[in-house]
């Protein structure tokens, strides 16, 4: 566990609302950490945009080994702060039992919807709908007729891009197989950092016949990619647009926009302009959606690209259905 304290070398003037002092921000990131070159990192490009333009003092807390933040940490955190920013799912309880204690801060979630609390915002991403695509690509493409999905535990938003891959490849090709893995058990948010692993997972699924899978799984994707590019196979990042990470090699990415989110966010609140209650980021608010494809757009022949934005467009129009994400139907108690 560490803090890293962040300043800017060149003090911006600050545009917001008068603070009685430099505001304070601490960002929690997810399991991972910093240097993901996934969720986490692109998160922290909404962060540092927002730091940019309002001048706040940054604080940043990454979890240790197990992916978690401790009851002790956060509150230390908490009590050095004017606003938290927290990533992933995993924070929700601490959010939930903490903000109350701390009316006079502000809570921001991401990837979890909390409701009912004056002081809390968050940010939840339809990611069942980019997956759907997503799911429907890797399908049309398969030449073996089984692709692959492997996530790093399962926690509520990777069970919906799992949910949401599953039914884009069966609507491209309702007979494919698909094989489902996750790194770690429930609870332990290990399995979004141990590449090693990744990369022999993803081995024998390539061995067991699936030519694509999508990776949720935070820095363990690399060992994914990696072993995609070893066998020749097909990778499908995630979060951020990972395709030159393996140029040829990842498909696309199901990109969800967590910087503009984080930027958001940060900005509603030095504004003074802070809406408590969930944002919701979907196709149609184009928070989610499948990269340019720019290195593997001439592998995909003309009739699967097209069929992919005709269903995005159904998508959109709500001609296919694809159901909101379960957390998202969730109630604060």
């Amino acid at each position: 566990m560490r803090f890293v304290i962040l300043s800017l070398l060149i003090m911006l003037t600050f545009s917001g609302p008068a603070w009685a002092k430099q505001p304070v921000v601490g960002f929690v990131t997810g399991a991972s950490g910093l240097g993901d070159l996934s969720f986490n990192d692109m998160s922290y490009g909404g962060v540092r945009k927002a730091q940019q333009e309002f001048n706040f003092k940054l604080i940043i807390l990454e979890p240790g080994k197990n992916g978690e933040s401790t009851e002790e940490d956060f509150t230390a955190l908490i009590r050095q702060c004017d606003v938290l920013l927290l990533i992933g799912a995993q924070h929700e309880k601490l959010v939930r039992e903490d903000s109350p204690k701390y009316p006079d801060k502000k809570f921001i979630v991401i990837e979890v919807p909390v409701r009912g609390r004056d002081n809390v915002s968050s940010v939840v991403f339809n990611q069942k709908e980019g997956s759907f695509l997503a799911g429907a690509l890797a399908a049309l493409m398969s030449k073996t007729g089984k692709i692959g999905f492997i996530g790093g535990t399962r926690v509520p938003p990777v069970a919906d891009f799992e949910m949401g891959y599953v039914a884009g490849a069966k609507y491209g090709v309702p007979d494919i197989k698909i094989d489902i893995d996750y790194v770690s058990p429930p609870g332990d948010f290990s399995g979004f950092q141990n590449p090693q692993k990744g990369y022999a997972m993803a081995m024998n699924q390539y061995r067991n016949g699936a030519d694509t899978i999508f990776t949720v799984a935070g820095l363990t994707g690399n060992g994914i990619i990696e072993a995609a590019r070893t066998s020749g196979k097909f990778a499908i990042g995630v979060d951020s647009d990972q395709d030159s990470l393996a140029k040829g090699t990842v498909l696309t990415s199901m990109i969800k926009k967590l910087d503009v989110a984080c930027y958001n966010e940060l900005k509603s609140v030095m504004l003074g302009k802070f809406k408590p209650g969930p944002s919701f980021y979907g196709l149609k608010e184009n928070g989610v959606g499948l990269s340019p494809m720019l290195y593997t757009r001439n592998m995909i022949p003309d009739e699967i690209f097209h069929r992919i934005s005709e269903i995005r467009d159904k998508i959109i129009k709500k001609e296919i259905s694809v159901e909101p994400a379960p957390s998202a139907r969730s109630t604060d108690s």
